[in-house]
């Protein structure tokens, strides 16, 4: 008789062949599992939960008790559907609220044991631009111009683009939580209020115009929470005639101010789990339609959850967005390419000589690629100045947006160029997520290596032999003559053996 308990072969399979995206937002918490068909993603469940983890902001800018222990037991709940998926194919990600909160690293552990599953934290760009490529995936495919917006509990997000392609990218400080605890304190509406709520919304919004205006667009498309509800009040009501219009907006506005709050206001349409915060999401939206003179915008069923599972679709079909921002970043920076890519091969050599003897591997990091994308970008620093050019490559990489990388990989990213020569930065790694933490010092030997070998930039195959003992004994190895060949390399590995001492290893060349 089979064990009740152990999982059989059939579900196995079927379980590789799912997918998990998880969105940590300041408002909500959403789940979405897909299953692979045919090489397309076929949604099997999805699951939201109302956290308002930005409500529960505290006056010293940290998730209060109640709100951190709804979103733990919410992602506890979200773990158990996600168990027995292959890791590498969940994503979790949060975004403006603990982008924020000061205690946002100690939810985020919290959240790793519940959930099984580490949450990374992604940029306003970033958010933006899974936000697009959701709502695209789920339109038909056409040569339209289109402005995206989403309303978020933190902020909102602006895109313009066509088809899959975006292009321009903006995340704003203003969401339908923080709006209407700004302006709708102890949930007072009154006309006043809303007046000031959109002049503010407005105000925030108009630095972003010029661009948006220029960029142009066909038609335009709203997604979340929000901007679905406010849709679905304007059609039951008989407000609207085709999607979301100002005049409808107005109808609605007026509802609510006679009504004096939300909680009291009789509005067909309106559920009970978004009247806390409809008014400051009506605000922004009023706001929008008045800023860029939007005549009618039509509600989108997607919004980050999707985009995000076929982001990570994408990643294990070799399409990842993330190398498209290394060429990019590389071209932008003028690097040598050539050079880099010498360097990023004979790490690569020296990964997979280290890997199993260094215990090279993490569950949330895909630390090998990391140690490549390091390498194709370690000089971009060169363009602003050679002398402390690791210190501008480091910053560059922290400080850029750069599409598909969530903070904690350019993070990563930014470590290791910055101690890719030089004395050791120990203090350097602190942040980085522990998961990963560990293997930091590893990565750096391995990057430095290969940066001192490529020094007289002759871009020949090198490939030496590494061979590791008692975990910190280096013999790197080179083929007969090589080293008296290229002295300036010999040179460059001796001062680096004294470096390395820092680290606790010995490095001995032949």
């Amino acid at each position: 008789m089979q064990d009740s308990k152990a999982p059989s072969a059939a579900n196995s399979d079927f379980n590789n062949d799912l997918y998990a995206a998880i969105d940590l937002g300041s408002n909500s918490f959403h789940m979405i599992v897909a299953r692979e068909v045919h090489g397309q993603m076929q949604i099997v469940d999805k699951h939201k939960e109302m956290v308002r983890l930005r409500s529960g902001l505290d006056k010293n800018g940290k998730i209060n008790s109640k709100a951190f222990q709804t979103g733990i037991d919410c992602l506890e709940r979200f773990g158990q559907r996600i168990k027995g998926i292959p890791n590498n194919n969940i994503r979790a990600v949060g975004t403006n609220t603990l982008r924020n909160a000061k205690n946002s690293r100690e939810f985020l552990h919290q959240a790793k044991q519940v959930l099984g599953h580490s949450v990374q934290i992604i940029s306003g760009q970033e958010e933006a631009r899974l936000i697009y490529l959701g709502v695209m995936l789920g339109l038909p495919s056409d040569n339209e111009q289109r402005l995206v917006m989403d309303i978020g509990g933190g902020s909102t997000e602006y895109i313009i683009g066509k088809e899959l392609e975006n292009s321009h990218l903006t995340s704003t400080e203003m969401g339908c939580v923080s709006i209407t605890e700004a302006f709708f304190a102890n949930d007072r509406i009154t006309d006043e209020a809303f007046h000031q709520a959109v002049a503010h919304c407005r105000q925030i919004l108009r630095p972003h115009r010029r661009t948006l205006e220029k960029k142009g667009w066909d038609n335009a498309i709203g997604s979340s929470g929000s901007i679905k509800s406010i849709g679905q009040i304007l059609e039951i009501n008989s407000w609207t005639e085709s999607g979301i219009n100002l005049q409808g907006m107005h109808e609605l506005s007026k509802a609510l101010i006679k009504a004096g709050s939300s909680r009291d206001a009789k509005i067909a349409g309106l559920k009970e789990e978004r009247r806390p915060v409809l008014i400051g999401g009506l605000a922004i939206l009023v706001a929008t339609f008045i800023e860029l003179n939007i005549g009618q915008m039509q509600v989108s069923q997607n919004a980050l959850r999707e985009g995000l599972l076929a982001d990570t679709f994408g990643r294990l079909n070799k399409s990842d967005a993330r190398d498209a921002s290394v060429i990019a970043m590389q071209k932008w920076m003028k690097v040598d390419i050539e050079q880099a890519q010498a360097v990023a091969k004979t790490a690569k050599s020296l990964f997979k000589q280290a890997r199993d003897t260094w215990q090279l591997r993490s569950d949330s990091f895909d630390i090998k690629r990391l140690l490549k994308w390091t390498c194709l970008l370690h000089e971009v620093g060169v363009a602003i100045s050679f002398k402390r050019s690791r210190h501008h490559s480091a910053y560059i990489i922290e400080q850029a947006d750069m599409a598909g990388f969530n903070q904690q990989e350019k993070l990563i990213l930014s470590t290791l160029a910055l101690n890719q020569r030089g004395k050791y930065n120990a203090d350097s790694i602190a942040d980085i997520d522990e998961s990963v933490q560990s293997l930091m010092p590893y990565l750096i030997i391995l990057l430095r290596l290969a940066v001192r070998i490529h020094r007289g930039r002759d871009l020949e195959d090198v490939d030496p032999l590494l061979r590791i003992e008692d975990d910190n004994q280096l013999y790197l190895q080179f083929a007969e003559n090589w080293l008296d060949e290229h002295p300036l390399t010999r040179l460059d590995l001796e001062s680096e053996a004294k470096l390395l001492e820092r680290l606790g290893c010995q490095l001995h060349i032949s």
